[in-house]
């Protein structure tokens, strides 16, 4: 059971270092560029991390475990919003590519 909570945590810091990585690049690409692509990528990215932080609530604040249905359902609603947002930031930064690829 210990090595599942190890790697579970070394799981849940990856997934924080990506993040925190991806929202680096994205917010200096936004800045960089202004393009909605960017745009929506970031605030993917932003909502990833807010579902991340829900759904850890009941990890560091035990109490918190009486309301863990409500915690499950929200970090599920955060990261399908963080999902739309992210599959909507790609395909518009592929169609501005295109359009760039086309000379348009």
């Amino acid at each position: 059971m210990e090595t599942i909570r190890v790697t579970s945590d070394i799981m849940l810091v990856l997934n924080l270092a990506n993040a925190l990585a991806l929202l680096y690049l994205q917010i200096t690409a936004y800045r960089r560029h202004r393009h909605k692509s960017f745009l929506l990528l970031t605030l993917s990215t932003i909502v990833a991390l807010f579902s991340l932080v829900v759904l850890a609530i009941p990890l560091f604040t035990p109490d918190a475990r009486a309301w863990y249905a409500v915690i499950f359902i929200t970090g599920t609603a955060l990261y399908f919003f963080y999902a739309i947002l992210g599959v909507w930031g790609v395909a518009s930064l592929f169609r501005s590519y295109d359009i760039l690829r086309q000379g348009v």
